[in-house]
């Protein structure tokens, strides 16, 4: 078998593979209310699997994000990362979309400082800060040690230094750490 053999085998493999996927709709309830204004094409980057790509330590830009087809979008969304050989999985599904697909190479992220800061149970400094210049009071019923993992991770990523995110007081209000209206958004009764 020669490469580009292999090539389409591997293609093929990984098309047979996508044709069990969800519909969009199983897939849209993995996402944040913030995210839903793209759930359907998904032409960005789920919180979901930034975070799945952070755990595996392996970076994927926008414009390669971009290139996959929309069923290996949709598996990168519900492929789970579970104890049990979940993120080997993961991480074999990926390199083959990024290789295959993005017809890119793939790149290593060394590990990261932050995780330590947002998987903690105390509100990390930047996220408050984020919510002062922001004139957000976290006025919420709930509190950072309340949240989930995802949710710890997607408001620490959505005050990265030198991002603008309109994202990021939708979050804390889904979230539930921030009780006022948000951007013309209309507090609920």
């Amino acid at each position: 078998m020669n490469i580009a053999d292999l090539g389409d085998a591997v293609r093929q493999s990984i098309s047979a593979q996508l044709d069990i996927l969800p519909p969009i709709a199983a897939v849209s309830s993995l996402l944040f209310n913030f995210e839903s204004d793209y759930a359907k094409t998904l032409c960005c980057m789920p919180m979901i699997v930034r975070y799945k790509l952070d755990e595996c330590r392996i970076k994927l830009s926008l414009q390669d994000w971009q290139s996959l087809d929309l069923a290996t979008r949709k598996r990168l969304i519900t492929e789970d990362l579970d104890p049990l050989g979940g993120k080997r999985r993961y991480r074999r599904l990926l390199v083959q979309a990024i290789v295959h697909q993005a017809k890119a190479r793939v790149v290593r992220m060394p590990a990261s400082q932050e995780e330590t800061e947002w998987n903690r149970l105390h509100l990390p400094d930047r996220v408050r800060q984020d919510a002062v210049d922001k004139a957000l009071r976290l006025d919420g019923p709930r509190a950072w040690s309340e949240l989930n993992a995802l949710q710890r991770f997607t408001l620490f990523k959505l005050t990265r230094p030198g991002h603008r995110n309109r994202n990021f007081p939708l979050a804390l209000r889904e979230f539930g750490l921030c009780a006022q209206a948000t951007n013309g958004e209309q507090k609920s009764p």
